[in-house]
């Protein structure tokens, strides 16, 4: 799959895949971070509500994670990485 990054952070953070998008509940999200760097990992809803969040210090290379939101009202959240300098945004659909 191909790379989402806004241009200025694609040195730092490929985000590599987000899979399936749409989903009825699991989102499976992969990036690389080439440069250590503190990350923070947050999944919102359109309200600004924050469903989840994790902080990475100082990380460099491969991350995975697989995201359930079955529980979660049907309809647009964002997946948000801040990096030190910036933040990478992409849009889930949970049908």
């Amino acid at each position: 799959m191909g790379e989402v990054c806004l241009k200025v952070f694609c040195q730092k953070l490929l985000l590599n895949k987000v899979y399936p998008n749409p989903s009825r509940d699991i989102f499976n999200v992969s990036f690389v971070s080439e440069e250590v760097q503190d990350l923070e990992i947050r999944i919102v809803n359109l309200l600004g509500e924050v469903i989840f969040t994790e902080n990475k210090k100082e990380f460099v290379g491969q991350y995975t994670k697989q995201f359930d939101l079955a529980t979660y009202p049907k309809g647009i959240y964002m997946l948000e990485i801040e990096m030190d300098d910036g933040v990478v945004n992409k849009k889930l659909v949970l049908q």
